[in-house]
């Protein structure tokens, strides 16, 4: 009897061995998967902001464009409207 209780404590210290060693090993594979998913995130986010920064900029430049093209509309309406003043007052303007 004895025999028989020793041989299933050596068998269950065994599989309890096995049993740790292929959890070390299972926690290794899980650390480096984490590792490799955490580059990606960290790789995703840096696109993320610079894509957002490249949009904030996007917009900025519509925005003054759109000042820009008000200002030059104005100066080109100003310049006609100066040009047809100096006209009239030589009497260049041909009916």
């Amino acid at each position: 009897m004895i025999i028989f209780l020793a041989t299933i404590i050596f068998f269950m210290s065994i599989c309890i061995i096995y049993l740790i060693i292929d959890f070390y090993r299972d926690k290794k594979i899980f650390k480096s998967r984490i590792k490799a998913l955490e580059e990606v995130i960290f790789k995703i986010s840096s696109k993320q902001i610079l894509q957002s920064n490249q949009l904030k900029l996007s917009d900025d430049l519509i925005i003054n464009l759109k000042k820009s093209k008000s200002a030059l509309s104005s100066d080109i309406f100003n310049l006609n409207y100066d040009l047809f003043e100096i006209l009239a007052k030589n009497d260049l303007l041909k009916k």
